[in-house]
C-alpha cells in the first residue's frame, strides 16, 4: 500500500499567474531543456531524456472521499519537511510535527511494493497518460480485471480538492484550477457563469482510450485570497523542488488492494492535482476494497513520510527497479526508533532529549568513514578546485585565537583582513535593514547611556555624569566604528567599569588624591599595557576565561546591580520617611530654608506643605506666606527632604519600570501577536518602560521626585569643580608610576569584556563573513580610554548585551524555511553605518533627560540584574540544591554529571563569588579584577577532580538542548550590561 507524494513546482507550461504570485512562481520555474545527468553521481544508466538529478520534494496526501456520484480526491496531509495534517472542522493546516508511523503500515508498504506496479522513468506529459499506463500494467500483472480499467482511470481523473478551497459551489468554486476529471469538464463546459475565469479545456480522444489526452489552454485569472495563501506556501518550498502525490482510497469495484509507484522521466505540471503549481515527479496510488485489514490513511502517511525523508527520496530518484526501493525501506527501518505499545499519559514519559540523542547516535554510526589516504585527499583537493583546500582556491581564514609568533602579528592580520573591505562596509549599510537597526540601537544605546550615566554621576560625586556619558558615547562610538576590526561591536560605559571607578574614587578620597587627575595617568598606562600585550598576541589567552570564570564575574555584577538598587531605594526612604505629619515648625536642621513654595508655574506658586491636609496656593512670585511663616523645610545640596508621598511614589516608579520591562522581555517568546511584533516589544522593553513611567511622573507634579542631573549645553556635570580638559599636575611625583597598578586592573576588565563580546558576536552560527578584530579592537579601546581620561569622561569597553542586540538587529532571518523548522540566518549586514548614525543622535536628547526620575533608573538597574540571571547557569544549578533529583531538568550538566559532583562544582563557584563580594566590599575593592585572574589556575586544577566529559557538560559554552524559544540578548551574553 502506498501514498501519492506530490512536490509542487511552477513550470513555463502552466497558466499565467496573477501579479501576486508571479515573483514566487518565477523562482520555481523549471527549464526542462537545461536538465542533465551528473555522471559522477549517477549509479544507473538512463535514456537521454531522463532527469535523475535529485530535487527537494513536496509531498501531498490525497484521499478518496464522498459518495459514488460525488467522489473527489481530498487533500488531508502534506510534507515540506515535517507532516502537516488537515484540521477538519477549521479547514486549515495543523502544526508541523515529526510523523509518528505505525510499524505495521511500513511493513504493508514493503509488501505492496513487492507485488504492485513500479514504473521508473515513465514518459508522459499529463495525468491521463499516466493513468492509462498504470492500469495497463496492473492488468498485465493480474492485479485487476480488464473490466476495471475504465473505472480506475475515471477514479484517477476525479477532481482534487485542497485546503481553503470553496466547497459550496458558486462562481468562485475551483476557479483557479484546471480540472482533469471527465465529469468536471462536462459539467463546466457550458457554464456561462465563469467564461472569463475557468481555463478552456479541450478533449481530443485520439487513438482509443489509451491515447486520450487533455490539452489545456492557459487563461489569465484575477487574484484572490487563495492566491495569497498559495504564495505563502510557495515561499516555504525549496527552489527546484518537485512534487510527490500520494493517492489512497477505498472503492467498491475492487476485490483486493492494488498499488502503483510511478517515477516520471521528467517533472510535469499537474495543476489539478497539486496544492501549488510545481511539477509532479512521483505518483503513488493505492486503491482497494472497503473491507480490508489495511488502514489506507496510515499507509498513505507512511509512504509520504518515506518520500519526505532525504535519504529515501535520493534513492527513489536514482533507483533502477523495485529492489532498490525495498532496500531503501529496509534502511529507513534500521534508522527508525520503535516505541513499545503503552499508555502515554504524561509528556515526561517521552523525553525529547533521549530520543534525539538516540537518533543522532544511529545517524552518526551510518556516516561513511573519513578519507585518510593521501591519494584520495589529492583527488578531493583537485576536485575541489584549488590546491589550497578551498572550493574556490582561497586560503582558509586565519584563526584569531592562534598565534602568528610575530610582534603584533594578530593586530596586523586584523588590519589586513578587515580594512580592504572598508568600501563594502559602507555600501552594505545603505539599505532599509540598516535604517531599522539604527533606530533600534539608538533607543537601546540611549537607555543604557542614561542609566549608566546616572549611576556614574552617583558613584563619582557628579564629577562624571550624564553629560560626559552622552558626549563620549556619541564621539568615541563613531570613532570606534570608523576604525574597528569588528564594527558591529557596541562600546560604552558598563557596570563593571562604573564599579571600578567607584572603587578608584574612594581610594583617591581616602588618600587625598585628585580623582580626575589619577584617571588621566591610568588612561596613559592603558595604552602602554595594551601595546605590550598585543605585541605578544596576549588576546589568544581569552580562551582561558571559560564559562566557570565568566559566570562568577557575571553573578558578581548581577548581584551588585540588585544590591545597588536596594540601597538606593532605602536611601529614598531615609531622605523622605513616612511621617504622620509633614509640617516643619522651628526645626533646627541646617541648612534651613523658609518654605514658601516647591514649584512655580504660570505665575502661580503651589505650597506643598500640609497641615491638617491644608494646601495653599499663593498668586505672585516667591515670598513668605504671612500666616505660615514659621513653616520650614530641610534641604541640602541634593534637594528637598522629608517630602510627603515621595518614598511611596518612587517605589511605584521603580517596580513599575522593572515589571513592565521584565514582562515585555517574557512577552518576546510568548505566543501572542506575530513574531515580528513580539520581538519588537521585547527588544524595546527598557525604552518603552522608561518612557511610560517618565510620563506617569510628569503627570503627577504634586509629588516631588529627584530627577536626573543634566547641565545646560555641552558643559561638564559639575562646572564648579572641573572643566573639560583635566590638568595633570598637582600630584606627587611617584603617583604617575603608582597609577600603573589600577591601569593593569582596569585593563583586565576591558580585556575580558571586549574579548568575550567579540567571541560571542563572531560565533560561527551567526554567519559573519568579514572576520573579527580580536587583537586590534582592544588596543583601539585603550587608546579611546586614554583620551577619555584627559577629558574626564567615563571608561569604555565593548558592551556584550548591546553588541549582541546590534548583531541581531542587522541579521536577516529566512522567510522560506520549511514549516516546523527554526528560521535560519539568511544574511548579516556587516557595515559601519548604523552605529555611526546612532552616535550622532545621542547628544540631542539632553533637554528631555531632565524629566527622568532617578527612581526610574533604579528600576532599570533592577531589570539589568534580574534579567541577566536568565543567562547564568550558576543560578540554574543553585535551584537544584533544594530540588529532588527526580525533578531535575533533562539538561547536559544533569544527565552527564553525578549529582554530588555537580553540586561540588556549584559550591566552588559560590565560594569564589563570596570571596569576590567580600573584596568588593572591603577597602581593597579596586583589586577585585585581579581575582578574575586567580580563577584561571583554580579552573585548571579542577581538571584533576572532574573528567573531561563532566567539565564539557558543566563548563561548555554550548546552549542547553531541546530549548525551543529563541534566547534573548541577556541569555546570549554571559556578562550583563
Amino acid at each position: 500500500m502506498a501514498h501519492f507524494l506530490d512536490i509542487p513546482y511552477a513550470d513555463g507550461s502552466m497558466r499565467r499567474k496573477s501579479s501576486i504570485a508571479s515573483s514566487l512562481l518565477a523562482r520555481h520555474y523549471i527549464n526542462n531543456a537545461s536538465r542533465s545527468i551528473n555522471s559522477s553521481c549517477a549509479q544507473i544508466n538512463e535514456s537521454s531524456k531522463t532527469n535523475d538529478t535529485n530535487h527537494k520534494v513536496f509531498v501531498q496526501l490525497n484521499e478518496l472521499t464522498g459518495s459514488e456520484e460525488n467522489q473527489e480526491w481530498k487533500q488531508t496531509a502534506r510534507w515540506i519537511k515535517y507532516e502537516e495534517n488537515l484540521e477538519e472542522g477549521a479547514d486549515r493546516w495543523g502544526r508541523p510535527h515529526v510523523a509518528a508511523l505505525s510499524f505495521h503500515s511500513l511493513l504493508n508498504i514493503r509488501h505492496c511494493l513487492e507485488t504492485g506496479v513500479v514504473l521508473m522513468n515513465l514518459e508522459a506529459n499529463d495525468l491521463s497518460i499516466v493513468a492509462h499506463r498504470v492500469v495497463e500494467q496492473m492488468v498485465a500483472r493480474e492485479l485487476i480485471h480488464e473490466d476495471d480499467k475504465p473505472v480506475i482511470v475515471r477514479a484517477l481523473l476525479l477532481r482534487h480538492r485542497h485546503v481553503n478551497e470553496n466547497t459550496h459551489g458558486g462562481i468562485f468554486y475551483d476557479s483557479r484550477r484546471r480540472l482533469s476529471s471527465f465529469t468536471s469538464i462536462l459539467s463546466m463546459k457550458n457554464d456561462s457563469r465563469k467564461p472569463r475565469i475557468i481555463p478552456v479545456v479541450e478533449i481530443n480522444g485520439q487513438g482509443g482510450q489509451s491515447e486520450m489526452r487533455l490539452n489545456i489552454n492557459d487563461e489569465s485569472y484575477t487574484s484572490s485570497q487563495e492566491d495569497i495563501k498559495m504564495c505563502t506556501i510557495l515561499k516555504r518550498i525549496p527552489e527546484g523542488a518537485e512534487a510527490t502525490t500520494v493517492l489512497v482510497g477505498a472503492v467498491d469495484f475492487l476485490e483486493q488492494p492494488t498499488i502503483a509507484f510511478v517515477r516520471l522521466a521528467e517533472g510535469i505540471p499537474m495543476p489539478s492535482i497539486t496544492e501549488v503549481p510545481i511539477p509532479v515527479r512521483f505518483l503513488f496510488l493505492l486503491l482497494g476494497p472497503q473491507k480490508t485489514d489495511l488502514d489506507y490513511h496510515e499507509v498513505g502517511r507512511s509512504i509520504a513520510t518515506l518520500m519526505s525523508n532525504e535519504h529515501f527520496h535520493d534513492i527513489a530518484y536514482k533507483a533502477d527497479d523495485r529492489e532498490e526501493l525495498l532496500s531503501a525501506i529496509d534502511e529507513f527501518l534500521e534508522d527508525s526508533i520503535v516505541l513499545p505499545p503503552s499508555k502515554w499519559e504524561r509528556q515526561a514519559l517521552l523525553p525529547f532529549e533521549e530520543l534525539k540523542a538516540k537518533s543522532d547516535m544511529i545517524r552518526e554510526s551510518k556516516q561513511p568513514r573519513l578519507v585518510t589516504s593521501e591519494e584520495e585527499k589529492k583527488l578531493l583537493t583537485v576536485g575541489g578546485g584549488g590546491g589550497d583546500g578551498g572550493s574556490d582556491g582561497k586560503k582558509p581564514p586565519n584563526n584569531p585565537l592562534e598565534k602568528t609568533n610575530r610582534l603584533w602579528g594578530g593586530v596586523i592580520n586584523d588590519i589586513k583582513r578587515r580594512y580592504p573591505m572598508y568600501k563594502s562596509d559602507i555600501m552594505d549599510g545603505l539599505n532599509t535593514e540598516t535604517l531599522a537597526a539604527t533606530i533600534f540601537m539608538y533607543f537601546a544605546a540611549l537607555s543604557t547611556a542614561i542609566t549608566f550615566g546616572g549611576l556614574c554621576s552617583d558613584k563619582t560625586d557628579n564629577l562624571i555624569g550624564i553629560s560626559e556619558s552622552l558626549l563620549s558615547d556619541a564621539i568615541f562610538g563613531m570613532v570606534f566604528h570608523l576604525l574597528a576590526g569588528q564594527p558591529l561591536l557596541i562600546i560604552g560605559t558598563t557596570g563593571p567599569l562604573v564599579l571600578f571607578d567607584e572603587a578608584l574614587n574612594q581610594f583617591c578620597i581616602s588618600n587625598d588624591f585628585n580623582f580626575l587627575t589619577v584617571r588621566v595617568y591610568v588612561g596613559c598606562w592603558l595604552v602602554v599595557i595594551a601595546l605590550l600585550v598585543s605585541a605578544f598576541e596576549g588576546s589568544v589567552y581569552v580562551r582561558m576565561f571559560t564559562r566557570f570564570t565568566q559566570e562568577i564575574f557575571s553573578a558578581l555584577i548581577t548581584l551588585l546591580f540588585i544590591f545597588e538598587t536596594t540601597i538606593k531605594l532605602v536611601s529614598v526612604y531615609v531622605r523622605h520617611p513616612l511621617l504622620s505629619e509633614y509640617v516643619y515648625k522651628n526645626i533646627t536642621v541646617a541648612p534651613l530654608l523658609p518654605m514658601p513654595c516647591l514649584e512655580v508655574s504660570n505665575g502661580t506658586t503651589s505650597i506643598g506643605l500640609l497641615e491638617n491636609n491644608l494646601t495653599m496656593v499663593v498668586n505672585g512670585t516667591l515670598g513668605l506666606v504671612s500666616n505660615i511663616d514659621h513653616l520650614l523645610i530641610p534641604e541640602d545640596a541634593r534637594g528637598p527632604r522629608n517630602q510627603p508621598n515621595t518614598a511611596l511614589f518612587c517605589t511605584i516608579l521603580m517596580f513599575g519600570t522593572f515589571s513592565l520591562a521584565y514582562y515585555l522581555k517574557l512577552f518576546r517568546n510568548s505566543h501572542f501577536l506575530g513574531r515580528t511584533a513580539r520581538r519588537a516589544l521585547g527588544d524595546f522593553g527598557v525604552p518603552i518602560s522608561i518612557a511610560i513611567f517618565v510620563l506617569v511622573d510628569y503627570m503627577t507634579p504634586q509629588v516631588y521626585t529627584e530627577k536626573l542631573s543634566v547641565p545646560e549645553g555641552l558643559s561638564p556635570s559639575d562646572q564648579t569643580r572641573r572643566g573639560w580638559l583635566i590638568p595633570m599636575g598637582g600630584v606627587p611625583s611617584w603617583l604617575p608610576f603608582l597609577a600603573s597598578i589600577p591601569a593593569l586592573l582596569m585593563y583586565i576588565l576591558i580585556f575580558m569584556e571586549t574579548h568575550i563580546a567579540e567571541l560571542i558576536v563572531d560565533k560561527p552560527e551567526r554567519g559573519l563573513k568579514k572576520g573579527s578584530g580580536l587583537h586590534m579592537d582592544v588596543v583601539l579601546l585603550c587608546v579611546i580610554n586614554t583620551v577619555c581620561g584627559f577629558f574626564g569622561m567615563p571608561w569604555h569597553s565593548a558592551a556584550t548585551v548591546r553588541s549582541v542586540s546590534h548583531v541581531s538587529a542587522v541579521t536577516i532571518m529566512s522567510r522560506t524555511h520549511a514549516p516546523g523548522d527554526k528560521p535560519h540566518i539568511a544574511d548579516v549586514k556587516e557595515q559601519r553605518v548604523s552605529s555611526r548614525l546612532c552616535g550622532i543622535g545621542l547628544v540631542v536628547m539632553a533637554p528631555i533627560l531632565r524629566l527622568i526620575p532617578m527612581s526610574v533608573l533604579f528600576g532599570v538597574f533592577l531589570y539589568l540584574g534580574i534579567a541577566s540571571m536568565s543567562g547564568v547557569q550558576l543560578f540554574e544549578r543553585l535551584r537544584l540544591f533544594l530540588m529532588p533529583v527526580k525533578h531535575h531538568p533533562q539538561v547536559p550538566f544533569v544527565r552527564r554529571v553525578r549529582t554530588w559532583k555537580m553540586h561540588l562544582f556549584t559550591f566552588i563557584q559560590i565560594l569564589a563569588l563570596a570571596v569576590m563580594l567580600a573584596v568588593k566590599s572591603s577597602p581593597f575593592a579596586m583589586a577585585f579584577p585581579s581575582f578574575l585572574i586567580f580563577m584561571v589556575p583554580i579552573r585548571i586544577q579542577m581538571e584533576k577532580f572532574f573528567s573531561s566529559l563532566e567539565l564539557r557538560a558543566l563548563d561548555s559554552s554550548q546552549p542547553n538542548e531541546g530549548v525551543e524559544d529563541e534566547p534573548d540578548f541577556y541569555e546570549q551574553a554571559p556578562i550583563p550590561a
